[in-house]
Order: structure tokens, then sequence, then C-alpha cells
């Protein structure tokens, strides 16, 4: 989610915003959803047409999903140590 406004970033517990997840991950400290990387990538394709209108791409989900999975897995969620 490309974040523009604070009221897109999510909140860390003592409400102040967390800059490195959204409002719909993040929320007063805490995950908003026990999900994968895997799970997280296809709830995401489900909102290519928004993204694509955001960013002025033409992705189908096919060719997003590689994009989506490098991205995801530089947040520290899914980060491999």
């Amino acid at each position: 989610m490309n974040m523009r406004s604070a009221a897109d970033y999510g909140t860390n517990a003592d409400g102040s915003p967390n800059r490195e997840y959204c409002h719909y991950c993040y929320q007063n400290g805490a995950f908003t959803r026990d999900v994968t990387m895997e799970e997280m990538m296809e709830t995401n394709l489900q909102f290519i047409d928004h993204w694509n209108a955001e960013t002025g791409n033409n992705y189908t989900a096919d060719e997003a999903r590689p994009i989506l999975r490098q991205f995801l897995s530089t947040l520290k969620r899914w980060r491999k140590a």
C-alpha cells in the first residue's frame, strides 16, 4: 500500500504511527490478521486493479505476484533472518 498520509499508517501500542506497516495490517501494536506471506500476497492481489490505477501500471495478477513476493519478503514480518 502506498502510504501517503498519517491515516494510512498503522499504529503502535501507544497510538503513535508505525511507519513500517499500513493501518490495514497493523493497529494498536499488533497485526490485524495472522496470515502467511503467501496468504497476504493473494489478499493484496485482489486489489490489483486499484494498485494499477494508483501506480500507472497494467499488471495482471500473475505478473504482479513475483513483484509483490519480492516486496513482502523485505518486511520485517516475513524477512528471513
